[in-house]
């Protein structure tokens, strides 16, 4: 069947108007590069695609092939490899941040526009362009063959490489927060009664238990009234001895003993002695402790 002239340029107006959106978008991450930005870095999935440059960084060059490839597909210049490279571009950026926003309509438009594109992979641009031209002249002289099969695949490389840069911006901080997370943690807690031991041995044993915590090192630094707790046969020491099953550090604090009357002998086995607590408490948050009081 026959194409007739309205059919023609029915393909025209498709390519132009199609065009026009990537060329527009293009123009936006370059005018508005900022506020581009800060939406990327907002995106539900953000965080799948910062590890190549800052959200500025990818912005502009996803808008720079945005508007090459957008150009080419209103040409119809390599019309083919320029909805490719496009595709190449809009698939990242549509599943990185259209989908799970909540805002279906940019989603399906974006989904609209991959139809466009796979619709001018397939056919090309077909009539009224540069590639329609080309070959028509091909046919009136032939040209030497000539190996460019490089080229669409430098082309395409590069704009996958585009596609990839518009996607995210956060890789540095989700690095940053795995280390983070994955570090080792030392706590310390400073008690001033005895019955502030129960509660502290509980948190030990809780933070023991659950991953999130990396627990390293727990101390219990026993200054005031709580020091009474770990005296030979006291009523705290079962909690005491749940404490060390849990990997619990004991400090007693010396002035305490002093004003309690509590000689060294009078001690359970195992405890430490430090002159001072509370200086004792500042050392260990200047090593890097995370220190509470009860």
């Amino acid at each position: 069947m026959e194409t007739t002239p309205k059919q023609k340029i029915s393909f025209l107006v498709l390519r132009s108007l199609g065009s026009l959106i990537f060329i527009m978008a293009g123009t936006s991450h370059f005018v508005k590069t900022a506020g581009a930005a800060a939406r990327l870095e907002k995106a539900p999935f953000a965080h799948l695609a910062t590890w190549m440059a800052s959200a500025e960084t990818l912005i502009l060059l996803s808008g720079a092939g945005l508007l090459i490839g957008g150009f080419m597909l209103l040409a119809g210049f390599k019309t083919k490899l320029a909805s490719a490279g496009l595709l190449a571009i809009l698939i990242p950026i549509t599943l990185t941040v259209q989908v799970g926003s909540g805002d279906y309509g940019p989603l399906f438009k974006n989904v609209a526009l991959i139809g466009l594109l796979i619709f001018f992979i397939i056919n090309g641009a077909v009539y009224h362009s540069i590639d329609s031209f080309l070959e028509q002249k091909k046919r009136i002289i032939p040209l030497p063959a000539r190996n460019k099969g490089y080229v669409p695949i430098v082309v395409i490389g590069l704009m996958v490489l585009l596609g990839s840069c518009a996607t995210t911006n956060a890789q540095n901080t989700m690095n940053q927060r795995m280390t983070h997370t994955t570090a080792s943690t030392k706590y310390a807690v400073l008690i001033s009664q005895p019955n502030h031991l129960k509660a502290a041995v509980n948190t030990a044993e809780t933070i023991t238990k659950d991953s999130k915590y990396n627990r390293d090192s727990f101390v219990v630094m026993a200054c005031g009234k709580s020091v009474e707790a770990f005296k030979k046969d006291g009523a705290m020491a079962a909690e005491i001895a749940k404490g060390r099953a849990a990997g619990v550090t004991y400090i007693l604090c010396g002035m305490s003993l002093k004003q309690f009357n509590i000689a060294l002998s009078d001690l359970i086995d195992g405890v430490e002695i430090t002159p001072n607590g509370l200086t004792y408490m500042f050392d260990l948050k200047q090593k890097g402790y995370t220190t509470v009081e009860l």
